[in-house]
């Protein structure tokens, strides 16, 4: 599972060396399957030494850093402002505005990506959004209720003020949370629950929501930093990277399909959710 995280760290590199910060720099931000800094190197040295050879760029000329959280991934932005950036959706969702953030590519991968998301349940009594009223709800979506509550639920209800969240950095964590009764609910996708059934007590637990189809990881340039040509000539390089035998064998073992052009219809109905 690790190695499927460390494929998405693998998507996008820091330009030049690491004494010039800025535009040319790229933070990276996926955290469905856990991973660190420090393991994701080699897998992220060896997709980008690939990656350079798809656009033509020299050897080594890319470079690149996987950012395990939310705190240290704002706190990257801030500081070295850079011109790309690999980010989780509800991240996304909250900066995009802030820092001028516009989709150019989006990530297809069985494993790094959430399709839609289950409210699930265990308590035969609850059985809609509104019986979980006041209940403890652990979810990977816990520091982002805002994203929460617009895109996954639809706006029914406010999960910062009808539930009591519980931020947790794992699903299985919440599947576990439900399982011992210390949650109400938690929140997963279907590969999740499917597997969170299999469990001992699992086959116990329903879904009492379904969203609607929520957007992948996007890659995205942060407002006009990065010079046109640059940022053409990665994304060009990006849509090819995962083809051919060396591409293909380089992108399975980092779980990663491929790389493709925004959905722009499914973008543009979660932003309408979210809001300005």
């Amino acid at each position: 599972m690790r190695a499927g995280l460390l494929a998405a760290a693998a998507l996008l590199g820091l330009w030049a060396s690491a004494a010039q910060a800025g535009p040319h720099d790229v933070a990276i931000h996926v955290t469905r399957l856990g991973g660190d800094t420090a393991t994701a190197q080699p897998f992220l040295d060896r997709f980008l030494r690939h990656l350079e050879g798809a656009i033509g760029w020299p050897a080594s000329s890319l470079a690149g850093k996987f950012l395990t959280s939310r705190k240290a991934t704002t706190g990257y932005l801030a500081e070295v402002k850079p011109g790309l950036a690999l980010l989780e959706p509800p991240l996304y969702f909250e900066l995009r505005q802030q820092l001028q953030l516009k989709p150019v590519l989006q990530v297809e991968s069985a494993e790094l990506i959430t399709p839609r998301l289950h409210v699930v349940v265990k308590d035969p009594a609850l059985k809609a959004l509104a019986d979980l009223a006041g209940k403890r709800v652990c979810s990977t979506l816990g520091e982002y209720p805002r994203y929460l509550t617009a895109v996954v639920l639809d706006g029914q209800v406010d999960a910062a003020k009808a539930w009591k969240l519980k931020p947790v950095r794992q699903a299985l964590k919440g599947v576990r949370g439900v399982l011992r009764g210390e949650c109400d609910a938690t929140t997963l996708d279907d590969s999740q629950l499917a597997k969170a059934r299999e469990m001992t007590g699992g086959k116990e637990l329903r879904s009492i929501h379904a969203s609607a189809p929520l957007p992948p990881i996007p890659v995205v340039v942060l407002g006009d930093a990065l010079p046109a040509a640059e940022r053409d000539a990665l994304v060009k390089g990006l849509l090819q990277v995962c083809d051919g035998e060396k591409g293909k064998a380089i992108c399975a073992e980092m779980h990663l399909t491929r790389i493709v052009p925004v959905d722009a219809a499914l973008f543009g109905a979660a932003e309408k959710k979210y809001g300005g």
